[in-house]
């Protein structure tokens, strides 16, 4: 997102959090708010310079008077509070009404039934999301959480993932208390149209009961004060500094993020182009799943699932949910009843059949020869070239041989950044980490094994590693190779369909390009025509794969820095082939120690 789009979307944001909706009124919530004197003269000169531009510029203002405007402005008026004992302290002005005897009380009680989804011997993800109680021992959260854990689509052939498991935790509050376990025993509903999902627990206790949830229409719900109850993770794409500010240096523990409720969009979501309600609370990723409360009922009327940094975030509608017999026919708790839709008949039609829908993707805008399929149905497409080839993409199985091997195709749904007012929808289909072998391998990684000049077993483990997590979603790639793996940095990087990371060590960058998972990289694959470089004739489909993302690629590469570091390539399947063609490509802009890549 370049500079001024960023600056427009912060004009847009300061607008809609103000009392009044303009940015005097922004300005004049500054002059209220207690803060020292050079961070609100910042904040104010900025908010006036917005005012009087119309069409935004990069340099409309200076980048202190942009970090002091989302710094302030926004963790002010959009603020996080912890949980502690099922139950808060009342945030800051404007939102001090939530300490009034009768809001606190419905807050209250909501609070113990929501709780974090756990993934006990996950290999590199602690938790998955939020969730919360909607009927008898049943459990709601988002497909993409479930999906980490879960086979199967719909409401047959349902099954948790070999050697994965699931259990929700109703505790996890910053005071470090006692974890209240309950059992996720059974995969009752992944939604094949909403990002939603079911699970049956056991072991619940009396305390934590069923959530009511709403039937109201977004449309008579729009403006209302709501709260988004969840478990907010760090985001290490963005500004680090300002997440610390907003929440206070604590994750993945419970919180309480008040805002409001905000107009029906239109969003992609699993292939689908959902109508979603949208809210402006402050959330961050493992807030997937969480439920939006209206404070004026207590309900539940939206299971958030996906955001947009200084835009939006979004929620399924619970009235959309109220509408589908399946839902409520498994045992949701809504207050009432509304007429049911087939609007989802023919995506439950393929789902029952053990299919999913697939939405055809546009071919790359490559110079050359396109093709667009000319017969497609189910997961079967057609093209002329000018031979007929029919290729069927499926869900691979992983072997036991192989170092690596192609994850399942993740949620479409938006991975921008994510601080105030947005979160990110998608998470860990870690498939492969259902074999002890793939297990075993993350727990031998060492970085070291990338600093030798030659060929080693252990650079070939390290870098099937980084491949297999190539395929992963950023929010789960970043912490990992971070946290777990103990390297310096870690950048991800995706243009169009290519994506790919940047990892560091003290001599080594290291490029991991993931592989084919969606039919637009197919689409790439099949443009078997050739096309010539400086340094010979190529695939022209994996020329134009990398030659979208090199740009951004070598500008993450050298604000990382290549003093004194030298350049692993690895990739699978396409990644390799993108491996090879980026080592042909900088073979005189950067020193290349080595290039690991896998079939």
């Amino acid at each position: 997102m370049g500079r001024a789009k960023h600056l427009e979307r912060l004009k847009n944001m300061l607008q809609q959090v103000t009392p009044g909706s303009t940015l005097e009124a922004a300005g004049a919530s500054l002059e209220s708010m207690e803060l020292p004197d050079q961070a609100r003269g910042a904040a104010t000169e900025g908010l006036k310079k917005l005012n009087a531009t119309e069409s935004l510029r990069d340099d409309t203002i200076d980048l202190g008077q942009q970090n002091a405007l989302e710094a302030i402005v926004l963790p002010k008026l959009r603020p996080v509070v912890f949980v502690n004992g099922d139950t808060f302290s009342p945030p800051p002005s404007p939102w001090e009404f939530f300490g009034n005897a009768d809001v606190k009380s419905r807050i209250d009680k909501v609070i113990p039934s929501i709780g974090r989804v756990e993934l006990p011997g996950h290999p590199s993800v602690p938790y998955g999301g939020t969730g919360f109680i909607v009927g008898p021992n049943l459990l709601m959260t988002n497909r993409h959480v479930a999906q980490i854990f879960t086979n199967g689509l719909g409401q047959r052939n349902l099954v948790f993932k070999p050697g994965l498991s699931s259990a929700l935790d109703f505790k996890r509050e910053v005071n470090g208390n006692t974890p209240e376990l309950v059992k996720v025993t059974k995969v009752v509903m992944i939604h094949p149209y909403w990002d939603m999902a079911l699970l049956e627990v056991t072991g619940l206790p009396a305390s934590r009961t069923p959530l009511p949830i709403s039937i109201k229409t977004p449309t008579e719900l729009a403006g209302r004060d709501i709260v988004v109850i969840g478990y907010p993770a760090q985001d290490w794409r963005n500004d680090q500094a300002l997440q610390n500010q907003i929440f206070a240096g604590q994750f993945n523990v419970k919180r309480l993020q008040p805002g409001k409720l905000k107009e029906v969009r239109t969003i992609e979501s699993f292939g689908h182009d959902v109508k979603a309600v949208t809210h402006d609370a402050s959330t961050l990723g493992g807030n997937s799943g969480s439920a939006v409360i209206d404070v004026a009922t207590g309900e539940v009327v939206a299971l958030h699932f996906a955001g947009l940094y200084l835009d939006a975030n979004f929620g399924v509608p619970t009235y959309e949910l109220a509408r589908d017999n399946r839902v409520v026919q498994a045992g949701v708790t809504f207050t009432g009843n509304v007429a049911s839709t087939t609007d989802w008949a023919a995506v439950w039609r393929l789902a029952d059949e053990g299919r999913e829908f697939q939405q055809s993707a546009p071919t790359p805008s490559n110079q050359g020869t396109s093709m667009q399929p000319t017969q497609q149905a189910g997961n079967t497409a057609t093209w002329t070239i000018p031979l007929q080839v029919s290729v069927t993409i499926g869900n691979p199985s992983l072997g036991g041989a192989p170092a690596v091997s192609v994850a399942p195709t993740r949620s479409e749904a938006p991975v921008e950044a994510i601080e105030q007012g947005s979160s990110i929808a998608a998470a860990s289909s870690m498939e492969a980490a259902t074999e002890p072998s793939v297990v075993e391998a993350y727990a031998k990684f060492n970085s070291a094994s990338l600093s030798g000049t030659s060929f080693s077993w252990k650079g070939v483990l390290a870098t099937a590693v980084c491949s297999h997590l190539a395929y992963e979603t950023p929010q789960v790639i970043v912490p990992t190779v971070r946290e777990r793996f103990g390297m310096q940095a870690c950048e991800f990087v995706q243009t169009d369909a290519t994506e790919c990371f940047v990892a560091a060590t003290p001599d080594t960058l290291l490029v991991t390009f993931r592989g084919s998972a969606g039919l637009q990289d197919w689409l790439g694959n099949l443009n078997a025509f050739s096309t010539t470089a400086s340094y010979g004739s190529l695939h022209r489909g994996f020329y134009f794969a990398f030659q979208a993302v090199k740009s951004s690629l070598e500008q993450v590469i050298r604000d990382i820095g290549t003093d004194n570091r030298m350049l692993v390539l690895t990739g699978h399947s396409l990644g390799g082939a993108l491996a090879t063609v980026a080592a042909a490509e900088w073979a005189t802009s950067f020193q290349i120690r080595s290039v690991y890549t896998y079939g």
